[in-house]
């Protein structure tokens, strides 16, 4: 698993063809967003099982702390949240369901973030994804 935050950045969703799932990308701007990556252990006997499940936070930067609880209606501010699963199975759009998620800065380089999140496709699967761990920032072009 990979845990990272890039600064000067936000999230965005952009569809190749109109009609076509809005995909979750990174580009350049105001506030941080913050990458999850689980790898799923591949199978060396299933060609092409490839799979990672990616969460996307993006929070102003001047927070230095955060909380959003979405069963909590009405305590929360807004939040910019994406899901994408990145393997041989095309690409889905994913609404959020459920969140629940904390962080705070630990340092210039590092934040602690905890989160409890359900997914759901267009077909009504859901996905959950949960951590908490430290995320690292990334000073690379490639996030």
């Amino acid at each position: 698993m990979y845990r990272e935050f890039k600064e000067e950045s936000k999230l965005e969703f952009i569809a190749h063809h109109p009609g076509d799932p809005q995909i979750p990308v990174v580009s350049e701007g105001e506030n941080m967003v913050f990458k999850y990556t689980y790898v799923h252990e591949e199978d060396e006997n299933i060609a092409d099982d490839e799979l990672s499940e990616i969460f996307y936070l993006e929070m102003p930067k001047c927070l230095n702390s955060f909380t959003y609880n979405s069963t909590n209606e009405g305590e929360n501010g807004t939040i910019n949240v994406a899901y994408r699963k990145s393997c041989y199975c095309g690409f889905s759009e994913y609404t959020l369901e459920k969140a629940i998620v904390s962080a705070s800065k630990t340092d210039d380089n590092h934040w602690q973030i905890s989160f409890d999140v359900i997914f759901k496709d267009e077909n009504g699967q859901e996905y959950p994804l949960k951590d908490s761990g430290k995320y690292t920032l990334n000073t690379d072009e490639y996030f």
